[in-house]
């Protein structure tokens, strides 16, 4: 072996601080495949190499007996922990289950305890003595039974670990197919040192140097820990790769070679991983040229179109850095087919300025217009216009005794009537729901609006027939004739609906033009929108919990939030003066989000188990305004995530006008806040 004992005896000390070093760096990456099973080999690994060390410097025939037990302790399991490593880097962590692990280890028990136990019965070691011939004195013996028995188990399953290591080998690219190699060589030195110090007859050799083996072993995996990065980019990478993904998946190197893919991505690319495998991926699928421009732009996503015969796919690529601590080892490529996504988006940009429905200019096409007739009023004195907001009067009424079907027809009957009152220059709208809008060009005073005005009441009585039914309405208008004041086209709406308003008021089935004491009113509503703005960027909100009390036994069955206003010359302002104020704005929502989240973290902070008020749920007001946002359940879910509030501390309540604007989105909304387990209510 051209090794005497006291240079192994050196090589075995050194032992501790090579370990010392690899559990250093296995636990600093322990959430990688392999390294937290690698930290349950180093303690073996030191235990085999320090008894083995005690042996040679200990004399007395029963001292090195001991250390020598304490050896094959180590000895015995280093086998099953050494095949746990390999198939934790290998992915296949699954296989090692409790039942399974300690069947495995049923042999090493046993070894041990018969190790321990010799003296009794010699299934281990017939015989034992003091071999004297070398440098220092060793243990000699003879072989028992059980020995071969546990010679034979070891080497099985390190023929296994063996095997595994030799499959991820062959998987590797070449690239990296030194990693698996230098664990394979790592843990063949012992291996071979241990079997030929077994055969010694032919070898010549009368102490086991399989310690001193582990650890030149342990050396050559710690060359491939730093050197190399063992347990790095292609076990992180294999380690997210999903190879039953729809989308395909690709791993490159930082320099866009290609490290791995999955089944999904050959296809993409049209080749078999073996011819793609090491290549830079814009030499081996042609369609990369399209994005590896916005790669090397620091985004993280791009769009890929394809040709395929006569269609044509849409993609969309994504990329993400793998890292380890704060370096870069590659990129994780994601493409994802999008084609039925960009082809609804490229419908609904061509419906975008079109209500579905009546196929009347939407809300977006009406205010673009509004806003050209403003330019073109201030460039000429004579260009006046005049804005109508039409709500429907009983729209609901017949919505909901004669069916949604029915509502579907008298809205497109209104918008047919509408249009044949006014001028074909003037554009008539949808705004959403029972509301419509018209834009009046040519209007010097109301005068001139009155015949219109007539005009469309007169129509608008006229029944509409539906099946059997008979279908009659009206509408509450509200008028603003433009001038000069009005800077923005929201605030002529704003004006023409509360004109709107002011007719409903004034008994529904008329008309209001919007006039000074209407403008006062509106004056001091955008005041008050404007104290609310400052407010919410001051966080001028609170909640105050009441009580909800059981009548029959007395006890609070629950607690209410109410948002208070704490205005910094009114003082405290109560919901029903301000809620009207911040429902017509918008900051409604703003508002909302505000009290949700303080009302969550109250109820975390509500979770002693000494709070009384810990255990009763709450209730808080939700708005019409607040169903409407798209993302509103996954932001409620997301505030209950960050809380980690229980569901069914949470009751929502509902207003009854939510379920009449949006009936639909209204019962989507609820559905989903109800899967998470939220209570809903109606609020009268």
């Amino acid at each position: 072996m051209g090794l005497d004992l006291t240079s192994g005896l050196v090589i075995l000390l050194m032992g501790a601080p090579i370990a010392l070093g690899l559990a250093w760096y296995a636990w600093c990456n322990r959430r990688l495949p392999g390294a937290l099973a690698f930290l349950f080999v180093i303690p073996i690994g030191v235990l085999w190499s320090l008894a083995a060390a005690g042996e040679l410097l200990t004399a007395g025939l029963q001292d090195k007996i001991v250390w020598s037990n304490l050896q094959y302790m180590a000895k015995a399991f280093m086998p099953v922990a050494w095949l746990a490593v390999l198939l934790d880097y290998a992915g296949h962590s699954w296989w090692f289950k409790p039942r399974r692990l300690m069947l495995l280890c049923l042999v090493p028990v046993v070894t041990t305890v018969l190790f321990w136990t010799n003296d009794l019965h010699h299934l281990m070691r017939t015989e034992e003595w003091l071999d004297t011939t070398g440098p220092l004195e060793v243990l000699g013996f003879n072989w028992g039974i059980w020995f071969w028995i546990h010679m034979l188990y070891s080497y099985a399953i390190l023929t296994a670990a063996a095997g595994v290591t030799i499959s991820v080998c062959r998987s590797s690219p070449p690239l990296y197919r030194r990693q698996p190699l230098a664990l394979l060589v790592g843990s063949a030195i012992p291996i071979v040192v241990h079997g030929a110090f077994i055969f010694n007859e032919q070898f010549g050799i009368t102490w086991d140097y399989s310690p001193v083996g582990f650890n030149i072993g342990a050396i050559i995996i710690a060359w491939g820990l730093f050197r190399l990065w063992l347990f790095n980019l292609a076990p992180v990478a294999r380690h997210a790769l999903v190879e039953d993904m729809t989308d395909g998946v690709i791993v490159l190197d930082n320099d866009d070679r290609v490290v791995d893919l999955n089944d999904s991505a050959e296809s993409l690319v049209g080749k078999q991983k073996r011819q793609v495998l090491s290549r830079p991926l814009v030499e081996v699928w042609e369609a990369w040229s399209q994005v590896a421009g916005s790669c090397s732009a620091q985004t993280s996503r791009a769009e890929l179109r394809l040709e395929r015969g006569d269609d044509t796919h849409h993609y969309e690529v994504k990329w993400s850095p793998v890292r380890r601590h704060h370096d870069t080892l590659g990129r994780l490529v994601v493409v994802q087919e999008v084609t039925e996504r960009v082809l609804m988006e490229e419908s609904l940009r061509r419906q975008a300025l079109t209500d579905s429905l009546t196929g009347l200019p939407n809300r977006v096409l009406f205010m673009t217009r509004l806003e050209d007739a403003i330019r073109q009023a201030r460039r000429r004195s004579d260009a006046i216009f005049a804005v109508l907001v039409l709500d429907l009067d009983r729209f609901k009424l017949i919505n909901d005794t004669i069916g949604h079907l029915a509502g579907d027809v008298l809205l497109r009957n209104v918008a047919a009537k509408l249009k044949h009152c006014v001028r074909d220059a003037d554009t008539v709208a949808r705004m959403g729901g029972d509301e419509f809008m018209v834009l009046l060009y040519e209007i010097t005073t109301g005068r001139d609006l009155l015949p219109i005005l007539d005009r469309i009441h007169e129509e608008l009585r006229e029944p509409v027939y539906f099946r059997q039914h008979e279908m009659t309405t009206d509408a509450s208008v509200g008028v603003v004739i433009w001038n000069p004041s009005y800077d923005d086209p929201e605030d002529l709406l704003r004006a023409a609906d509360t004109a709107m308003y002011q007719a409903k008021e004034d008994g529904r089935g008329c008309h209001r033009v919007f006039d000074e004491e209407m403008h006062s009113s509106l004056l001091r509503t955008l005041a008050a929108e404007n104290d609310l703005r400052a407010s919410l960027s001051r966080r001028e909100f609170s909640l105050a919990y009441q009580p909800v009390v059981d009548l029959k036994t007395g006890k609070v069955r629950s607690l209410e939030a109410l948002m208070r206003w704490h205005h910094p010359r009114r003082g405290v302002v109560f919901p029903n003066e301000f809620i009207p104020i911040a429902a017509n704005s918008g900051l409604i929502v703003a508002i909302g989000e505000l009290g949700l989240t303080e009302l969550c973290g109250q109820i975390s902070r509500w979770r002693s188990p000494s709070c009384a008020a810990g255990a009763l749920p709450v209730s808080f007001n939700l708005s019409p305004r607040q169903l409407k946002e798209p993302d509103f359940a996954q932001s409620i879910a997301a505030l209950i995530a960050e809380w980690r509030v229980e569901p069914d501390r949470l009751i929502f309540e509902i207003t009854e006008s939510a379920l009449i604007h949006d009936p639909q989105r209204s019962r989507q909304v609820m559905r989903e806040l109800r899967n998470m387990g939220l209570h809903l209510c109606l609020d009268d």
